[in-house]
This record gives C-alpha cells, structure tokens and sequence, in this order.
C-alpha cells in the first residue's frame, strides 16, 4: 500500500520532534495502534484528529492532509522517502535501532558543522 503524503507528513513531523508514536496517540486519546495505521496509510486521521494534530505539531491542516500541492521535486522526493521508509519499517528492533542512531549521529554532526 502507498504511503500517503498525510502518512509521510505524520511520520516526518512526530520524529522532527522527537515524539513516539505513544506519545502522540496519548496526546489524540487513541491507541498506539490507531496512530500507527495513520502513519503507516492504513487509515485516515478524521477532521477532528487532524485538528488536534496540526495542533501539536503546529503546522497548518492543509499541511498534514498533503492540501498543499507538492511541485514535481517534492513528489519525486516523496517516492524516494516512501521506499526509505518501507524499507526501515522492514528492519528488526535492532535494525532500526542501529539505523536510528546512525541518523541521529548524522543530524547532530551536521547541526553542529553548520552552527561554526
């Protein structure tokens, strides 16, 4: 199933902040799970959630839903994001785990570099 530019967002935005997916579902007063099938395009948020999401992560409704029409860059960057995505949702705890910390490493290497 194709990730939905809402799926995407809802992922990006919920790690940015460096939220679990416990922690937002807690925040909507839904289950982990509930959450989960956002992120992973199995469901839709409703109206309200999505309120309550753009809320949280302070962006715009629009934003969340993918209303924001994408140029063609963005949808070629989107594709390659998703193939990212379904590949690490793919890997074991310990994968992933080792893939998170590489990342974070990365992240902070190049905050750090860039603020000099």
């Amino acid at each position: 199933m194709p990730l939905t530019a809402t799926a995407l967002r809802l992922r990006h935005l919920r790690i940015e902040r460096n939220l679990s997916q416990q922690d937002v579902a807690n925040y909507l007063g839904i289950t982990r799970t509930a959450y989960n099938k956002y992120e992973n395009g199995f469901s839709q948020p409703t109206t309200r959630t999505v309120k309550k999401l753009a809320e949280l992560f302070c962006v715009s409704t629009d934003f969340i839903l993918g209303a924001d029409t994408p140029d063609i860059k963005q949808q070629a960057m989107d594709v390659s994001t998703e193939k990212q995505i379904k590949k690490y949702l793919s890997l074991n705890e310990n994968s992933r785990y080792i893939v998170d910390s590489l990342v974070n490493k990365l992240y902070q290497d190049e905050r750090t570099s860039t603020s000099i």
